[in-house]
């Protein structure tokens, strides 16, 4: 259903409120500021108030000037006002709405499942749900005139976020004008799916991995994810290359993603080098998408640099030549593509890391960060997970400098952000691989299941 600006029935007020000159949020694709600012005095996205607070909500705009008599607004052309996440289940009571105003509250469902938006009234309303990146909310996906009670469903087109619009059927001229209303929002088909409120964008470390092949790089979480209902899409960057390269390409990902799932914001999670790549996009001196990122997750990234990658460059005493041949083996690099590999070991390096990256690239306040590690050790002696045969030779070269490791990063340069703490894996097992085996005390599913349930509850 397209909304026009033409008066129709008890919705024309609502049509005129979204299509017709409205202050929206700005939601935007691409790499432009796509931030949607809450009227003063307003909950900020992506946080929900007391649950069933029965304590009346008041707003300010709509008040006529005292000495002119003139009214501050057109109750024809009223002002967004942003309300909270309202997840199934949530309610609200004697939510007070102007005739100079329209809400604009934010909900989520899996695709295929059923969402009901009930309303009741102190009088007639107009309610409707929109996709969340619309600029004007006029396209809608289910609309009605309720008076003053009902409710309107949506049967998912896809998994994530929604708007839901809420606006006095006839406000009048009065821009003093008041109704009160309660809300409540429920899950009332195929309720069993799961999602978050926004899409996942899973990035990618190093890439051709020696004897991996064509295998996916996160093995079987997206399907996996996905089965359970979970917006999922998988970033795909250069194999190996400088994060100023990398960050570009996912920071023009990102911006396909947010149009192409019709979402205000992505959350990030990123293995190895991905999880720096995610940060110079969520940072202001990067990619500048910190106000479209809702969390970022990184497992197994050297945020400090890792010092074996000092060694094969020669920035720190020790084998380099070996360490050099050994990454390039690894990573299953031809000597073409022996400058890629080192541009992307430079940004992985204590020196870049340390002194150029941590300092430019500075987190955005408005992104979560959470971060996980890896811990393997020699036939398991000492920890849960036994080391691959294919990181042994660095493990103990990366033990012998910076102590307890996943193979290639030292445990204490992952933590960044909010601590999640260590999972039994080395590197590889970190993401499932080789085909899904690995130690046998980490489910490497499992454990992106409970991540991804863990960005649902915290409303990401």
């Amino acid at each position: 259903m397209t909304w026009t600006c033409s008066r129709y029935l008890g919705v024309s007020l609502l049509l005129s409120a979204l299509g017709c000159g409205a202050a929206p949020p700005n939601a935007t694709t691409g790499r432009e500021t796509g931030e949607t600012e809450a009227d003063e005095g307003q909950a900020e996205t992506g946080e929900s108030g007391t649950e069933g607070s029965t304590a009346p909500e008041t707003e300010t705009g709509g008040e006529a000037t005292g000495e002119t008599g003139e009214p501050a607004c057109d109750p024809n052309a009223p002002t967004l006002v942003e309300r909270e996440y309202l997840g199934p289940g949530d309610s609200r009571e004697a939510v007070e709405l102007s005739a100079c105003n329209y809400h604009v509250w934010w909900v989520s469902a899996a695709a295929g499942s059923e969402l009901t938006v009930a309303i009741e009234a102190s009088e007639a309303v107009d309610l409707a749900i929109s996709y969340p990146d619309e600029p004007s909310f006029v396209e809608t996906l289910s609309a009605a005139s309720l008076s003053p009670a009902g409710a309107v469903e949506l049967v998912s087109p896809r998994s994530g976020e929604f708007a839901v619009l809420v606006r006095p059927t006839n406000p009048g001229d009065d821009p003093l004008h008041e109704l009160d209303y309660d809300i409540q929002v429920n899950c009332t088909n195929q309720c069993q799916l799961e999602t978050t409120r926004f899409p996942t964008v899973m990035v990618h470390g190093w890439t051709g991995f020696e004897n991996i092949g064509p295998l996916t790089y996160f093995y079987n979480v997206q399907s996996d994810l996905e089965d359970l209902g979970y917006p999922v899409v998988i970033a795909v960057l250069d194999p190996y290359n400088s994060v100023d390269v990398r960050g570009e390409q996912l920071a023009d990902f990102v911006g396909a993603t947010l149009q192409n799932q019709r979402a205000r914001k992505v959350n990030l999670f990123g293995h190895s080098q991905g999880g720096i790549d995610s940060r110079y996009v969520a940072s202001e001196a990067g990619g500048g998408y910190g106000d479209r990122v809702g969390a970022l997750i990184t497992l197994g990234t050297p945020h400090y640099g890792t010092p074996f990658t000092d060694v094969a460059l020669g920035l720190f005493p020790g084998p380099s030549e070996q360490v050099l041949v050994f990454l390039l083996n690894f990573l299953g690099a031809t000597q073409n593509q022996q400058s890629d590999v080192e541009a992307s070991l430079y940004t992985l390096s204590e020196t870049y890391m340390q002194h150029e990256f941590n300092v430019i690239y500075t987190d955005d306040p408005r992104v979560h960060y959470y971060s996980w590690m890896g811990r393997t050790c020699v036939a398991a002696i000492g920890c849960q997970d036994a080391v691959d045969p294919l990181l042994l030779f660095s493990y103990e070269i990366l033990f012998g400098i910076a102590g307890p490791n996943d193979g290639l990063v030292p445990e204490s340069s992952a933590v960044w952000g909010e601590y999640l703490g260590l999972v039994p894996a080395d590197h590889i097992d970190e993401i499932g691989q080789i085909a899904g085996l690995t130690g046998l005390n980490f489910d490497h599913l499992q454990f992106f299941r409970d991540n991804a349930r863990m960005l649902r509850d915290e409303q990401f």
